[in-house]
């Protein structure tokens, strides 16, 4: 055993607070990987290592940046706990396509999960998630990756739970939306820096690039002012629709191999 990887796609940082609390669970050596603002270097990990990897569930998939980044980082038979992250709705195809992708990386899942936290486009639903309950469910699920990480032998074969999901994966889809600043704005840049694709002018931060923007909400978090959110009628009446759809709580769902 040496080290154990966190590596996530976190723009909202959700995804990176639920990581987190699985590798602290594990208490051993942790080494982060923020893939958020892009991941320039290739990275090749070895098969004594562990690598847990988290993204948040962007209309049913693997956000795409996510996708550019984990190819990048590469596995020798590397045992690997995939976890994604959605906002009460549904993970759809997400956690079956973060398997595909880190099985054709080198990496050998032996744990998923599927876990919950507030919607990063409507923060309306599921707020306070992870709430102590979800707390105690990473808990579990975090004690139960390490004892499997512990027992990992690369020479056998592993096979995981089918992870929901369908073939083909749903088409992505995004809302005629996005976040905007208010007079609230100071110009300070920060959101202009922090945003993945650019889809900010600096010359006038309180607008976004609609054809750039993928409504990661990473702008809205960090925005020190707390200028920027969603607006507009078409946000409103699309909220108004997709709030009570979601009321009822999603649980946590794990797979873990058998050994």
């Amino acid at each position: 055993m040496k080290n154990i990887h966190l590596i996530y796609f976190s723009p909202s940082l959700s995804t990176r607070k639920i990581i987190r609390k699985i590798g602290k669970e594990m208490g051993t050596k942790i080494k982060e990987h923020d893939v958020t603002m892009g991941f320039p270097d290739t990275l090749n990990i070895e098969s004594h290592d562990l690598v847990i990897f988290g993204i948040p569930v962007y209309a049913g998939r693997v956000p795409q940046l996510a996708v550019k980044a984990f190819e990048k980082i590469k596995g020798d038979k590397t045992p690997a706990v995939l976890v994604c992250v959605y906002g009460n709705r549904n993970y759809d195809d997400a956690l079956l396509e973060l398997k595909d992708i880190s099985v054709a990386n080198g990496f050998v899942p032996i744990a998923a999960g599927a876990f919950i936290a507030r919607h990063s486009i409507f923060s309306d639903v599921a707020v306070g998630r992870p709430d102590k309950e979800d707390k105690q469910e990473i808990q579990k699920f975090a004690q139960e990756c390490f004892r499997l990480y512990q027992s990992y032998n690369k020479n056998k074969q592993y096979s995981l739970p089918d992870v929901k999901g369908n073939y083909p994966y749903r088409e992505p889809t995004q809302g005629g939306y996005v976040p905007t600043g208010d007079d609230r704005c100071d110009d300070c840049g920060t959101c202009v820096s922090q945003c993945p694709t650019s889809a900010i002018p600096r010359s006038n931060p309180k607008v976004t690039n609609m054809d750039l923007c993928i409504r990661c909400a990473r702008c809205i978090t960090l925005c020190p002012e707390h200028s920027r959110a969603f607006r507009g009628e078409l946000y409103e009446t699309v909220k108004t629709k997709f709030a009570p759809l979601m009321a009822v709580r999603k649980e946590p769902e794990v797979y873990m191999c058998k050994i």
